[in-house]
């Protein structure tokens, strides 16, 4: 007996040393770079004018397991059509690619019976977009001869996946404090389906040169505005520190990318006034209740400036690409940014890159940054709000052949998939200023590619 106590001990004692030496392990092991994969979904030729689909400054949207593509504008300068092109996506179960399909929704519009106008959306460009549970919602965009769209009223349009039809909310603006909302375009919405609210971000009000249009043109550039589905009301929120070369919301907290911008109030990392050789993230927690949002300096816009140079990996901060949100699992969450051009459209980016966001709650991520923070440990910190190329691994030729990356460029629609695993994208101008018409999917690489990350 005292033999198989003894070895009973010494097991325990083993067993509790493997614990702490592969916790150990997983504290010290950081958590980027992370790892994708890519993959083609479809392509379009460029004069294939049955489907159209070679097209810029268009916006996807996903709703389920399908990439809803609507608006925008073909290499010629005319605006799309209203037609509403679908693509299906893989479940976020698989692994393995599969045939993409796709689908055309024409426009089926309906008559508002107490005011005789046509419940359906004009065609336009640099619109923004987001999903509401089965509907994909339309706000803003310009027309044909670049202005915003006059008369709607800061509507919403909503399409309905499932019966096809559109319809329309009102947007009223409350007059406390403010004028009322400008019509826009180039601007960023997104729906938190857990407290049912759109946020709206930034946007031009007009492309004329003039001084006081210019001057409308920089406040409606950083405004924050707040809709209410309930009462059809938009509100201010306050106003962002820079205009937004790119914009995400994640767990309630809208995220903006800009060149840095010297705010008064920005804990800036660095000291750099150049925007040539720093990027700025501002971040504005919006909470979880309506409640929490009232309470005094509830709503408070914090700056992180990072610097950009040969010697730091960061990105550079860049216009036309795409700021999404990604996860790992295991509470390790993300926003890509990716592709895009400078200000003067060149160059066009082709990098990829990953902001490891804050942790919080129980989950391993947020017990392994709260370790990392804690210790005593030479240069081990949680990494939150740091940047980190993602790393892109290979996947299987398929029998098709074909294009193993995108390449470079901007002006694209994409929007996260696969349950927060994945970023879908289509179109956009490549290098040589041409349409492209392909789909393109982003994807957490696992297995193989990543199966030494605890988290």
């Amino acid at each position: 007996m005292a033999e198989i106590a003894a070895g009973a001990l010494v097991a325990e004692q083993v067993v509790a040393t493997g614990l702490e030496a592969g916790a150990a392990v997983a504290v010290a092991t950081p958590t980027p770079p992370i790892k994708v994969s890519l993959s083609q979904l479809g392509t379009a030729l460029a004069d294939d004018a049955s489907l159209a689909l070679a097209r810029s400054s268009h916006t996807v949207t996903v709703i389920g397991n399908r990439a809803y593509i609507f608006g925008g504008e073909h290499a010629d300068g005319q605006l799309c059509s209203t037609d509403v092109h679908a693509i299906s996506l893989p479940a976020a179960t698989s692994s393995k690619s599969t045939t993409t399909d796709y689908a055309c929704y024409p426009v089926f519009p309906l008559r508002d019976v107490k005011t005789g106008t046509t419940l359906a959306p004009a065609p336009r460009t640099r619109h923004a977009a987001c999903a509401r549970g089965k509907y994909m919602l339309i706000h803003g965009g310009c027309d044909q001869s670049g202005q915003p769209l006059q008369d709607e009223d800061n509507c919403i349009w909503l399409w309905d996946s499932e019966s096809l039809i559109w319809a329309k909310l009102r947007g009223e603006t409350t007059q406390i404090g403010t004028g009322p909302m400008a019509p826009r375009f180039g601007h960023h919405i997104f729906c938190d389906e857990t407290q049912d609210l759109l946020v709206l971000y930034g946007g031009h009000s007009t492309e004329t040169e003039t001084e006081t249009e210019t001057e409308t043109e920089t406040e409606t550039e950083t405004e924050t505005w707040l809709y209410d589905f309930h009462s059809f009301v938009w509100t201010t929120l306050p106003r962002g520190p820079a205009p937004a070369l790119a914009a995400a919301m994640t767990d309630s907290t809208l995220y903006l990318i800009s060149h840095e911008t010297n705010h008064p109030s920005s804990s800036s990392t660095t000291t750099t006034t150049s925007k040539e050789l720093s990027g700025t993230i501002h971040r504005l927690p919006l909470h979880h209740s309506t409640t929490s949002r009232e309470k005094p300096h509830a709503l408070t816009w914090h700056t992180t400036t990072f610097p950009v140079s040969p010697l730091t990996p960061n990105p550079a901060p860049r216009a036309g690409g795409t700021l999404v949100p990604l996860t790992t699992g295991m509470g390790r969450n993300y926003l890509v940014y990716m592709f895009g051009t400078d200000e003067n459209n060149i160059p066009h980016y082709s990098d990829i890159w990953a902001l490891q966001l804050p942790t919080h709650g129980f989950s391993a991520a947020a017990a392994k940054d709260a370790i990392r923070d804690k210790l005593p440990l030479a240069g081990l910190k949680s990494g939150a709000l740091t940047w980190g190329e993602v790393e892109v691994v290979p996947t299987e030729q398929s029998e098709q052949g074909g294009k193993v990356h995108p390449g470079p460029r901007g002006l694209f629609g994409a929007a996260s998939c696969l349950e927060g695993k994945g970023v879908v994208l289509w179109g956009g101008v490549n290098a040589r200023g041409e349409r492209e018409g392909d789909g393109w999917l982003v994807r957490v690489a696992y297995g193989y590619a990543d199966e030494d990350r605890w988290e």
